[in-house]
């Protein structure tokens, strides 16, 4: 886990022309401090709770243990994130969509971190042309790569950008309704969650730091797998 300071982040796509209509509407969030895994959960942790009886077993098989688990609902991320904070006393929970704009960013007002160019060496990235797998430069991995293989942001946070989408807390709707604490957007009639950060089959416009997918919370999806966050306030 990495802690992530407290701070304000300009956060949504307004400074960007590759921007989709729902990322409009920039709003400066102000977040409290809070930990986040360095990379997405591996199949090797994901299979602990699986194991354990508490996890429903993913619906596609990773190619290793250090891969990425997938095939996972939202649903199914939650369920994780319960018995990994029953394991070990700590809460854990997904992150919210702003927690992940603000590791993205790093700091920047780019479409990545590193600049406004796609770049192989920082992410796994599909074919411009669309949908499906590329390879090129550092990136060597025709569907998902091992976790943690590509340059990490200047926070040591892995695989923000392309390799699997990540699930987030947040229900999908208007940046005009989300708090501006940076706390997930969760009504309990919310039928369609978010998702960030690309994805292996898709080009690089759908990795960019502000960009963002919907999807049902019951999906199960080969490209899709989530990451953690942990307030270290809590006991």
């Amino acid at each position: 886990m990495v802690l992530v300071p407290a701070g304000k982040f300009e956060m949504g796509g307004d400074h960007d022309n590759w921007s989709a209509p729902d990322e409009h509407g920039n709003r400066v969030v102000d977040i409290r401090a809070f930990s986040a895994s360095q990379s997405e959960i591996t199949s090797r942790q994901y299979d602990a709770c699986v194991r354990a009886g508490v996890c429903r077993a993913p619906l596609f098989k990773a190619q290793g243990d250090d891969y990425p688990v997938t095939g996972v609902s939202w649903r199914d991320a939650q369920s994780y994130t319960a018995w990994l904070s029953a394991q070990t006393g700590d809460r854990y929970r997904l992150m919210s969509e702003a927690e992940w704009e603000l590791i993205a960013r790093a700091g920047t007002q780019s479409r990545f971190w590193w600049g406004d160019d796609a770049d192989p060496a920082f992410g796994n990235f599909g074919d411009e042309s669309c949908c499906r797998p590329a390879v090129g430069g550092a990136d060597t991995f025709e569907s998902a790569a091992p976790v943690s293989r590509f340059k990490p942001t200047p926070e040591g946070f892995y695989d923000l950008y392309g390799n699997v989408w990540e699930w987030v807390q947040d229900c999908y709707g208007a940046y005009d309704r989300a708090p501006r604490d940076g706390s997930a957007q969760d009504p309990a009639d919310c039928r369609v969650r978010v998702v960030r950060g690309g994805s292996y089959l898709l080009p690089s416009g759908f990795a960019r730091a502000s960009a963002r997918y919907k999807l049902t919370p019951g999906a199960r999806r080969p490209d899709v797998g989530f990451r953690v966050a942990l307030d270290p306030d809590t006991p």
